[in-house]
């Protein structure tokens, strides 16, 4: 198979594009010919070797995102079958070939393209998980989606707009601001020179939203929990700016606020919450958003893309 790969940390000259041992399926594995994949912030750190994350094959593929056409099945497989459009959470999927267990991997919906749905899987997931899951979020409930430029954040918005949410988001440039209030986000606050904490309570005439949805985490994360009204939920699905963050526990107590991380869920309940983004997706609720579509050629400059948080959506990678 031709995949991206890199054999070294560091910068993006370690990424190479060349041909790696085809992928053999396990008796509950899926073979999926790659169509479309996406890039996540993950794999920028693998790449660096940052957060902690150390090589764990000769030839590191990065990757977990695929929408492709199923190339074969392991002998126990039996919900797909070869030439089916499909769509799964796998690993190494920067490639021609890759791997997903069959109950990770999904029929693509009629009428989504590859692209999106190669774009849907981590980003789509979280989202819903944090929001549907975790969260609750009901109609009539308000929203505030910090950085609603990440795959995260515009599955984010969607989601809570799509519930009967109202929705309030933060994003850094003028152009994602715009983008995040053609989703249904209002007001989009800069996230680097606004008061957030100001700015929510203004738009809620004081009370401060039901719900924040972070995936940012040190930089935002006392506004986020400033900007809750009084029993208001707190839930995060990652970490990207940082980990560490100061809590007032006199706030948590006398507001009632209760903060919440959306865990590291088996693949029953991942398959649920996918199967729950697919139906919003194939209804119409949901669009998944594409900021650029590069060839797998171009993987560094998918890596200098994603390092620059320069775009809105998701990045897809078509080998």
């Amino acid at each position: 198979m031709r995949a991206a790969y890199h054999e070294s940390q560091g910068g993006l000259d370690v990424l190479r594009v060349g041909e790696l041992p085809d992928p053999e399926p396990g008796p509950g594995d899926v073979l999926i010919r790659v169509k479309a994949t996406s890039m996540d912030r993950v794999d920028v750190y693998w790449r660096e070797g940052s957060h902690g994350m150390k090589l764990r094959w000769p030839q590191h593929v990065g990757g977990r995102d695929i929408a492709g056409v199923v190339e074969a099945v392991g002998s126990q497989v039996t919900t797909v079958a070869v030439g089916d459009r499909v769509v799964a959470s796998g690993e190494r999927t920067h490639a021609t070939l890759a791997l997903a267990p069959a109950e990770l991997t999904f029929a693509l919906p009629e009428g989504i393209s590859f692209e999106a749905g190669g774009a849907t899987p981590t980003a789509g997931r979280s989202a819903h998980q944090a929001l549907i899951e975790k969260a609750q979020i009901q109609s009539g409930e308000s929203v505030l989606v910090m950085a609603a430029g990440s795959g995260v954040g515009s599955f984010g918005i969607q989601i809570a707009r799509a519930m009967g949410c109202r929705v309030i988001a933060t994003a850094g440039t003028a152009e994602k601001r715009a983008q995040a209030v053609a989703l249904g986000a209002e007001p989009a606050i800069d996230h680097y020179t606004d008061d957030i904490v100001a700015a929510v309570r203004e738009a809620t005439d004081g009370r401060g939203v039901d719900v924040v949805l972070d995936h940012v985490g040190t930089p935002v994360f006392a506004a986020a929990v400033r900007s809750l009204a009084p029993e208001g939920r707190f839930v995060t699905c990652g970490v990207t700016a940082g980990h560490m963050g100061e809590l007032h526990l006199g706030q948590l107590f006398v507001k009632g606020i209760t903060l919440m991380g959306v865990g590291r869920p088996d693949n029953q309940r991942i398959a649920a919450t996918m199967r729950g983004m697919l139906a919003m997706i194939d209804q119409g609720q949901v669009t998944p958003v594409i900021a650029a579509v590069l060839p797998l050629g171009e993987i560094a400059e998918a890596h200098r893309l994603m390092e620059s948080s320069s775009f809105f959506g998701k990045i897809v990678l078509t080998p």
